[in-house]
Formats: structure tokens, sequence, C-alpha cells
């Protein structure tokens, strides 16, 4: 542990060595295809825009010192109870998670490829909010859940027609659903999600899971990889 009397640049370059950060960033710019500011036939563009602009981000914290990086892919959006309200059966929007898809698969190739240009101490690993979702969306028992469709709070079709408030139906065993409300998963399904990055298959996490992720050895930050630029400071 750090003290106050203890802090100075080399003691942070240390500790932020030494530490584990989580991003997680894609799902609600999203919101720029549902509210009409951006076409779908526009996609493929936009998504490549937020994924440059992601890395770029990760790059930062990198040269900020961060060399323990767990990024959070995006969810399958066109599951989400608000996506299944308009479709008549309530199934999963196709066209949303298409997008999400091309997002995740976008992501790794550039993460990969940043990493091994420019960033040679990172040590980092994608958790698939998508697939774990996804599995449980297939697979509710397996994963100890049965509503895969509705919120748990709100009202109206799959209680996602109207935002969870004290005035609107909650039900009473969350612990049994994977949404919370109609955009966010409850604690039970995130639990899910993290057991599957420690301790679950590649399909959950890689390059490495979570658990190989947290055990990998600090890296010496006194002694900067060339082309390494670590002038920058919050």
């Amino acid at each position: 542990m750090i003290t106050a009397g203890e802090v100075d640049g080399e003691n942070i370059d240390n500790l932020l060595s030494q530490s584990l950060f989580i991003t997680c960033t894609g799902g609600n710019d999203y919101n720029a295809f549902t509210d009409g500011i951006v076409p779908v036939s526009d996609a493929p563009a936009f998504i490549a825009h937020m994924v440059a602009t992601y890395i770029k981000h990760i790059k930062t914290l990198y040269n900020l010192g961060a060399r323990r990086l767990g990024i959070l892919d995006v969810l399958p959006l066109g599951c989400l109870p608000i996506s299944r309200v308009p479709i008549e059966n309530g199934s999963c929007s196709g066209t949303d998670n298409w997008q999400a898809r091309l997002f995740n698969r976008l992501l790794r190739r550039e993460m990969t490829a940043a990493a091994t240009a420019s960033m040679p101490d990172l040590v980092y690993s994608i958790g698939s909010i998508y697939y774990t979702f996804y599995d449980m969306i297939k697979n509710p028992s397996s994963a100890g859940v049965r509503e895969v469709a509705r919120a748990c709070c709100g009202d109206g079709k799959l209680n996602a027609e109207a935002d969870c408030s004290a005035t609107t139906h909650l039900c009473p065993d969350r612990d049994n659903y994977i949404f919370w409300d109609k955009v966010h998963g409850t604690q039970a399904a995130y639990h899910n999600c993290v057991h599957a990055f420690f301790h679950g298959s590649p399909r959950y996490a890689e390059p490495i899971s979570f658990t190989q992720l947290v055990a990998s050895p600090a890296v010496d930050l006194g002694r900067p990889s060339p082309g390494t630029n670590r002038t920058a400071r919050i």
C-alpha cells in the first residue's frame, strides 16, 4: 500500500503497473441508430470509428502506465428487452445483434494489431459479455435463471416500455432474471459473466482468461520500452 507521504512518480508508476484496469464501452453509442441520428446503412463506418476511438483511449491508458487491462465487449443488444418490444413475438433483433457482433470482431482485430505494434508490455483479456449473455438466453437453466426476455423492473410489454421507477412493476425474484430493466443486466447475470471470464473457455475470455490476467507478473516501469511515451499525466 502507498501512503500519502510516499506518493511520487515512481510509486505511482508501480501502482499503475500492478493495477487491473477494466474498460467497458460501446453500448450506449448504439442509441445513434435507435434515435435516428445515424442511418443503419452507415453502421459499418460508424462502428469502425467507435473501435478506432476506443483503441485510442486504451493507448492513452497504456501511456499513463496501465499494463493489465480487462476489456469488455458489447452484449447482444438485439436481445435487450427494449429491443424485443417492436418485434411481434418478442424475439431478439437480428440487426441489433449483427451490429454488436461487428463491433466485437473489429475490437478484437484492432486490439491485437495495436498491442503488437505499440503496446508491447500490455497484458490484456477481452471478456465476452456478448457470448455470456447469449448463452444464458439460449440455456437459462445452466445459468440458474428462468426469465431471459422480460425485465424485472418496468411496465408494458416485457416490462420494457417504461423506465424502472417507484411506480412501475417490480418482480419479486430478481435473481431469476438476466435483465434488471429494459437495458441493464441483473447482478445474477453479471455474476455469471465474471465467473465465465475467470474460469470459462476462450469463448468467454481471450487471448487469456481473467485468472491468467490477474496472475500476470507486474511490469517494471522504471525502464520504459522503446517507443513508449509516458509523459502524459492526469
